[in-house]
């Protein structure tokens, strides 16, 4: 099952077709309380368990409630460290996966990608590294951001009483050559 929705929003047709405008937009993006957050927990000195990367846009949470039936109105997007360190892990400098994202500063600016998406897309795919307000395994959910190729970001939706939703990864593909 793969649903997907892409935002509606105005935008000017040059910007759309010259990604040179988002790369611009998302190189001045890092947020620096995340990048300090990443260098903590890469340094083993973090003085808290995780760091709020932003909140849904009404839009962004109509969709994702569409897709997974799981409200995120009001929901912080939470970074935690487990997700560092999986990032780190997978897509870090000696990512086991790839090294998309060796740069902390990428990381540091995914609030840009959560907040200009492209596309949100749910697969089906649950994880039972979070819960939901059920105790069941939360849906997660993919949000894509065409920069130089595209920038992904996974979240799990906790609907929860705590209204927070978590990235689970991050990473980036490469733009394909034509």
């Amino acid at each position: 099952m793969l649903l997907s929705l892409q935002p509606t929003g105005k935008r000017n047709m040059h910007q759309i077709q010259d990604n040179s405008y988002a790369k611009q937009e998302y190189e001045k993006s890092t947020n620096m309380s995340v990048r300090k957050f990443v260098q903590e927990v890469l340094c083993g000195a973090e003085s808290q368990k995780s760091v709020t990367v932003g909140f849904f846009s009404e839009r962004a949470a109509s969709v994702i409630e569409n897709l997974t039936g799981k409200s995120v109105i009001d929901s912080r997007i939470v970074l935690d460290t487990n997700a560092v360190w999986h990032i780190i892990n997978r897509h870090g400098a000696n990512g086991s996966h790839d090294q998309s994202m060796k740069n902390i500063e990428d990381i540091a600016r995914m609030g840009y990608i959560l907040e200009h998406y492209d596309q949100i897309k749910y697969k089906g795919i649950t994880t039972t590294g979070y819960l939901d307000e059920n105790g069941k395994p939360a849906p997660m959910i993919q949000i894509s951001k065409k920069i130089d190729g595209s920038y992904y970001v996974i979240c799990a939706v906790n609907s929860s009483k705590r209204k927070r939703t978590y990235i689970v990864t991050a990473y980036m593909s490469k733009k394909k050559e034509q």
